[in-house]
């Protein structure tokens, strides 16, 4: 055979020592035992080994045996115990499962942490798994640690082992690490029924598991083999270097496509080097290449030409996603972030999702206008049932018989009730119980009809809380937060996998890790993602036990070199599997410069380059032509059309006529950010109240006279404490007195050094402040408010708009679209017949309080140029005097006025940068652009494009 220390001492586990058999000649039935690596290659082998012995014409066979050493040991021990071969006084105890094992390291975890002042910044739940993960290998690789090399750690997972082990003793419990050694040397000593032959599948790595188990099969008389995967002659692979990760997985998705259209019966495999990190990008890659038809939900139910293998988390399924986050809303803390509610508020899953979806939606929108940030749940629910309340009075009054109000009002309730009911310890499959009445309270799984997936996920999860009885010896009376912490860890760790029977046949494209290897023959393999980074792994030792010791015994995830040499083992695999293989990396990751893994040398040197652009070409369809319809323009303005924004519609007319037709037409707008009470807005409405106070009716002599008396700070607290009030009596809550006393301080501060700057002014009388007008240009009719307007000693006019924060700017009055156009309008269309000497935003801010504008004459106002003093930015050929600005800013706002009422729509803008507040930018698909202009970039020849205005 073979010699299976030096094989531990190299790190390997497969030589050639043992016989080779190819997947084919084996006839299935007990005879034959597969033991395979992973739990999903014993699968995937299964299913090869029925379509090989299909495709020899048989009828009939008996399926493939396969399974991981540690099922079956557990199926072979447990069959001689059932058989009465193994006596049942023979056990150790009883047998614990990872969920019932886990509580006892948790606890043992706790109590030596309670002591530890920065105990809450530990992640318990990591390092509960690397504590059972570092028992399995101190138990079955017989680990023994040096005096000189015990760390800190190590020490401590040594206390939390004999925690463990103390309680399992005095309970007759079994850990999963003692259970496997106990199978194991039940086999040592004859036990079990054994097979005629033995084969081992896709270990390339050193098993000391199974260096025992084969070891005493050998002894036994068990012919050994090693499984041949091997379907071809090993082939030269091409090999693709992309331009970032999401042009690889755009390449393989389009070489997936291409095979898809020449041969329908195709099978592919898709293998990434960093799966979690990417599944995301390749199937949106794939959905477009493979479905760019499927748009909207009525295709999620369809089956799909491609399959993850891995499957999906369960805690990441819809309905179970929104049943843990109603659970952990009920048991969570006492402060909630209100964004997070208003986000499961319009979830599926519960309540009313679809009749109640509107109502829903408008509850959120009255929360985060009426709520800070942070706040309670109790307060949540007071506020929403008194809004629902309102709701079923209107609902009432209009005779709608079908309001949902009530019935959401049950459901907060309920959820209200759930949180109380949250307090205490009680045992698990209490809390259990507890949870699953909690969810049938909320409505939950929902209204809507569940997919397939759906309904197993639901399903899981039901399971998961029955199961939930046997953790109440070992985890005891338990507060309803670990319950809830349990459950989840539970749901993520189970993978929702493609069910058997949704589909007719096997997907024609299956998505795996690089570990996984093909069981049978492929038409085409593409490796993904194979960057110096990432492959071969890097490695990752157990934290609690010394890096030094794990490498000396060979355990291969501490060992840089063992990795390569099974990375590059399953590279050759995937070689000889397909008569395609294409290797492909990523150049580059953001602003970071990527490099191939140096286990693609030798392929680099014998494989061809395939082209990115190539692989990204759009295969020929035969799909009805589409017909192109330019989006540019909208309908026109109708004459029932009522169309608001004010100045604020022109100036998103003016930077990007889309953003004006989205937010002002067709009223798509974000939701309120909440804030803590005082955003920015609001200190800027403040502000104005306060602004407003001091000056209406007033002129500079005031203010030099309050100064000269010594009385304007009076003047001024009263002015704040009028617009406090004023602020407090239209907020929907009134400010705490501590915040409202700083922000009087604030604002205190901030006009005594706006008014010492307004005192160095020529002399002048406020004739108007926050005005308000209505105006029609061309037609279209737009409301204004005039924040100031002041007169001169002479009777010419000086228009102000405040600004609290110094992103406005004045630069594009001299341009032919005008972003700021609130100033020039009042100039030209509220007040087009009156002198104007000057126009200013008054930035009032403490850091650097000031005027920016454009004036008729210098020294009208502090730091504002006359015109004649900005020839820069006003030529004299386009601007030669005052009136022929005006008359520039008139025009520019009526050409904006005609592209609105016209329906001009177009998503062009001159400065992406101009978007920054732009709150319909996602409607703008500007990532999809760019990507299309990418895409068109890879295809045509180097230097093509195309000049002119950004459309972005």
């Amino acid at each position: 055979m073979r010699d299976w220390h030096a094989a531990a001492a190299a790190g390997r586990m497969m030589e050639p020592a043992l016989p080779r058999l190819a997947l084919a000649d084996l006839p299935g039935g007990a005879e034959d035992v597969v033991l395979c690596a992973t739990a999903h290659l014993a699968t995937d082998l299964r299913r090869a080994h029925g379509e090989a012995q299909a495709r020899a014409g048989r009828r009939l066979w008996r399926p493939l045996q396969g399974a991981t050493v540690a099922q079956w040991l557990e199926h072979t021990i447990s069959a001689a115990l059932l058989s009465g071969e193994i006596p049942p006084a023979a056990m150790p105890g009883r047998f614990l499962t990872p969920a019932q094992e886990r509580p006892l390291w948790e606890t043992a975890l706790r109590e030596e942490m309670d002591s530890e002042p920065l105990a809450d910044l530990f992640d318990t739940e990591a390092l509960v798994a690397a504590a059972i993960e570092a028992d399995q290998l101190f138990r079955l690789w017989r680990i023994e640690v040096p005096a000189d090399l015990e760390s800190e750690e190590y020490r401590a997972f040594r206390r939390w082992q004999e925690l463990v082990a103390e309680r399992c003793r005095n309970a007759r419990w079994v850990t999963q690490a003692e259970a496997l050694l106990w199978r194991l040397a039940c086999l040592e000593r004859g036990a079990g029924k054994m097979p005629q032959r033995l084969l081992i599948a896709g270990f390339m790595t050193h098993d000391p598991l199974l260096e025992q188990v084969l070891r005493a099969l050998m002894q036994r008389g068990v012919a050994l083999f090693e499984l041949d995967f091997a379907t071809s002659a090993p082939v030269a692979p091409r090999h693709l270097p992309a331009a970032d990760r999401a042009a690889e997985c755009r390449a393989a998705a389009a070489w997936a496509r291409d095979w898809r259209a020449r041969k329908p019966d195709v099978r592919l495999r898709i293998a990434l080097a960093d799966l979690p990190a990417t599944q995301a990008t390749l199937e949106a890659a794939l959905e477009a290449a493979l479905r760019p038809q499927a748009v909207g939900a009525g295709w999620a139910p369809l089956p799909r030409d491609f399959v993850f293998s891995d499957g999906q988390p369960l805690a990441e399924i819809e309905p179970v996603a929104t049943a843990l986050r109603l659970l952990r809303l009920a048991i969570g803390p006492r402060q909630v972030a209100l964004a997070e509610f208003g986000a499961l508020l319009c979830a599926p899953g519960w309540a009313g999702d679809l009749s109640a979806a509107d109502l829903r939606a408008r509850l959120d929108v009255f929360l985060r206008e009426c709520l800070p940030a942070q706040t309670t749940l109790e307060r949540i629910v007071r506020r929403s049932l008194a809004w629902l309340r309102q709701e079923d009075e209107k609902a009432e009054k209009a005779n709608d018989t079908d309001s949902q109000t009530r019935r959401l009002a049950v459901a907060l309730a309920a959820l209200q009730d759930a949180a109380r009911q949250s307090a205490g310890r009680a045992a698990p499959s209490h809390w259990a119980a507890r949870f699953a009445a909690w969810l049938e309270n909320l409505g939950w799984p929902g209204e809507r009809p569940l997919l397939v997936v759906e309904r197993f996920a639901c399903d899981a999860l039901s399971e998961l809380l029955t199961a939930t009885i046997l953790l109440d010896d070992v985890a005891g009376r338990i507060e309803a937060g670990m319950a809830w912490r349990e459950l989840r860890r539970q749901c993520r760790a189970r993978r929702i996998r493609p069910l058997p029977g949704t589909r007719t046949s096997q997907p024609a494209i299956e998505i795996c890790r690089l570990g996984d290897v093909p069981a049978g023959p492929l038409d085409g393999v593409w490796l993904l993602g194979l960057n110096e980074s990432v492959w071969p792994p890097l490695p990752r030792p157990n934290p609690l036990l010394p890096a030094a010791v794990q490498r000396a015994r060979g355990i291969p995830a501490a060992s840089a070199t063992t990795l390569a040499a099974a990375a590059r083992e399953a590279q050759a695999v995937w070689r000889a599997s397909a008569a395609e293989v294409v290797f492909s990396w990523s150049r580059q990751a953001g602003e970071r410069m990527l490099r191939p893994s140096p286990l693609l040398a030798d392929a680099l040197a014998v494989g061809g380059l395939l082209s990115e652009g190539k692989a990204a070409l759009p295969a020929e369809s035969t799909a009805p032509a589409i017909e192109l319809l330019d989006d540019a323009r909208a309908p026109a303005v109708s004459a029932d059309e009522r169309v608001r924004g004010g100045t604020a519609l022109l100036a998103a007319q003016a930077i990007c006529p889309a953003w004006a037709f989205y937010r002002y037409r067709l009223g798509a707008a974000v939701l309120p950010a909440p804030t803590f009470l005082l955003d920015a807005r609001a200190r800027g409405a403040l502000l104005h109240l306060a602004l407003e106070a001091f000056w209406r009716g007033r002129a500079q002599a005031d203010l030099l006279r309050f100064m000269e008396s010594g009385a304007l700070p009076a003047e001024i607290a009263r002015v704040v404490d009028q617009a406090l009030a004023e602020f407090g009596r239209r907020a929907v809550e009134p400010l705490p007195s501590r915040l409202a006393g700083l922000e009087k301080v604030r604002l205190e501060a901030l006009l005594a050094r706006w008014l010492a700057l307004e005192a160095a002014r020529p002399p002048f009388r406020v004739l108007a402040c926050e005005e308000r007008h209505e105006i029609s240009i061309e037609g279209l009719p737009v409301r204004l408010v005039v924040d100031r307007v002041d007169a001169l000693a002479d009777g010419r006019l000086v228009i102000l708009d405040y600004k609290s924060g110094r992103t406005a700017r004045a630069e594009s009055w001299s341009e032919a679209r005008l972003v700021e156009p609130q100033l020039p309008i009042y100039a030209s269309c509220v007040y087009p017949d009156r002198p104007l000497a000057a126009v200013a935003l008054a930035r009032v801010v403490s850091d650097a309080p000031g005027f920016a504008g454009v004036a008729e004459e210098s020294g009208l106002l502090p730091g504002v140029k006359s015109l004649d003093e900005q020839r820069r930015r006003y030529a004299l050929e386009v601007f030669p005097d005052w009136p022929a600005l005006r008359r520039h800013w008139a025009g520019s706002i009526t050409e904006l006025a005609r592209e609105i009422l016209q329906g001009v729509a177009a998503v062009v803008c001159e400065r992406e940068s101009d978007l920054a507040y732009c709150e319909v930018k996602p409607l703008l698909r500007l990532a999809e652009r760019r990507q299309q202009w990418e895409e068109t970039q890879a295809i045509l020849a180097p230097g093509a494009g195309a000049a002119g205005r950004a459309v972005e």
